[in-house]
């Protein structure tokens, strides 16, 4: 008669055999192994690519899952140590956008591999005794130290992959964000990484994972698809795509819902998400379904206006400077414009969306010495509770120097703005998208902005100055933090003083 097995005996051999049992035996967190919905999807399609793989046929897979959903627990905390396990002969290869954030993963899967739990599982095996490295380790027999061939190695994308093979091959997040993503430059790199150097180190057999979210049509989300559409030959990449909500979802799990993960997340944390991100945003993180952006980008539905506006300390106001100084700016029949936005964000406890309001736009096409006036002119007429800035961005040059020597009784603030004017503009979004939480002063400026607005997708094709006022503006005083120091208020009663 056959002994009965233990229950752990019975969990352990479950741990070898299913992904999902071999995270809960060998989870290792303070906080507890939470299951949705797409955990379980997810991982029973490992399983099936690991008894494929056994079996000699290769595995292309794109998952895309909203954020804070435990995908990379799935795939690259877990996954290596449960596939070297089972094939301690075989190579792992581990990537993301960054190099630092690969080597957390790898060190997490090491921790997990050398824990006692996983001993019970694979005790014939062994990290090699030289396999200190975080991102690159080897596998031994346990008994005598003999390499099994076995091994990790894990990197960034743009960190130089070439030498290193892979039968099973992760790719987490290629893509760091959204201002990643609105980069073409950026985009065609991490294409030329994945096909020049993920793609070429696959082995005969292998599984090839890529988890991402889909932020852009032509990221490498998309690429792949149009690949497969365009490219004979190319590989047939099954997607699994998790959006936070949908009908699919009602009655699953403990937590019967139309949202993804309830396990974790109530129904209001959907919903504040969805209002933080914007339209864009929640399309690519939650909807898993990348927007098309072709203009009109911020919606001018909500917008309120009102006859008269103070300008008090009560908000954090600035008047956000963007400066048309090169002569190939002003010249040709519709030269760029020098424009100056005072504007405010306030945050409010009954939303996540933050409020913003603006009070007056000023804008010329005229040169260096009365635009100039018209600056100084209207950074005394400001007032005290407002700072003044002045974006700082390639195509400016000197812009701050020559602008702050020019104007010297006036404290300036010099905005260092990064990325392009569609990803600088997102943040934007959900405000416009919010009713009432756009507040502008009615002004002979209006018609002007409202065009722009309505124009406005980030391609520079149309004039963006008043754009890129309101989102350098956010990042200066919103994601920046700006406050409002007592120096300030000392200078400008100063200049009032010598007026």
């Amino acid at each position: 008669m056959l002994p009965i097995p233990t229950h752990d005996e019975v969990k352990q051999e479950l741990a070898r055999r299913r992904h999902l049992d071999f995270m809960a035996y060998c989870w290792r967190k303070t906080d507890p192994f939470v299951i949705g919905f797409h955990t379980r999807k997810i991982c029973e399609r490992i399983d099936k690519a690991i008894a494929d793989f056994r079996r000699g046929k290769s595995t292309y897979l794109i998952i895309n899952v909203h954020h804070r959903s435990g995908k990379s627990d799935i795939l690259s905390r877990f996954l290596p140590p449960h596939f070297l396990g089972e094939f301690p002969e075989c190579e792992v290869m581990s990537t993301t956008y960054k190099a630092g954030l690969t080597e957390k993963f790898t060190s997490d899967a090491r921790n997990i591999f050398r824990s006692e739990k996983y001993n019970r599982l694979y005790p014939e095996i062994a990290l090699s005794p030289e396999s200190n490295a975080k991102a690159y380790w080897e596998i031994v027999d346990a008994k005598n130290n003999n390499p099994l061939g076995g091994k990790l190695f894990g990197s960034g994308l743009s960190s130089g992959i070439t030498g290193s093979g892979g039968h099973l091959i992760l790719c987490d997040d290629p893509l760091s964000g959204r201002g990643d993503a609105e980069s073409k430059v950026i985009r065609d790199n991490i294409w030329d990484a994945i096909t020049n150097d993920l793609f070429t180190r696959l082995a005969p057999v292998h599984i090839f994972i890529m988890l991402a979210t889909w932020w852009h049509e032509d990221d490498p989300s998309g690429r792949i698809r149009e690949a497969m559409k365009d490219i004979p030959g190319f590989p047939k990449f099954e997607t699994l795509s998790f959006p936070a909500r949908a009908e699919d979802y009602q009655g699953e799990g403990k937590y019967p819902g139309k949202y993804l993960f309830l396990e974790r997340y109530p129904e209001s944390w959907y919903k504040s998400q969805r209002a933080m991100l914007g339209k864009y945003g929640a399309a690519a993180l939650l909807d898993c379904n990348p927007s098309v952006r072709s203009g009109g980008r911020l919606s001018t539905d909500g917008i309120v206006y009102v006859d008269s506006m103070r300008v008090t300390k009560d908000k954090r106001w600035a008047r956000v400077w963007d400066l048309a100084h090169t002569a190939k700016q002003r010249a040709g029949s519709d030269p760029d414009w020098t424009s100056g936005t005072l504007m405010a964000f306030e945050t409010k406890p009954e939303s996540p969306v933050p409020y913003l309001y603006i009070a007056d736009v000023k804008r010329t096409r005229e040169g260096a010495k009365k635009r100039d006036e018209l600056i100084k002119e209207t950074a005394r007429k400001d007032g005290v509770y407002v700072k003044q800035a002045i974006e700082n961005t390639i195509d400016s040059k000197d812009a701050y120097e020559y602008i702050s020597d020019a104007i010297q009784e006036i404290s300036w603030t010099k905005l260092s703005v990064k990325g392009d004017k569609a990803a600088r503009a997102t943040p934007l979004e959900s405000i416009f998208e919010t009713p009432g939480h756009v507040i502008v002063q009615r002004g002979e400026w209006n018609d002007d902005w409202i065009n722009e607005l309505l124009q406005f997708d980030g391609t520079g094709r149309h004039h963006d100055d008043q754009v890129d006022n309101l989102s350098a503006g956010y990042a200066y005083l919103v994601a920046g933090g700006a406050g409002f120091d007592e120096d300030i208020r000392k200078e400008m009663a100063a200049l009032r003083s010598r007026q």
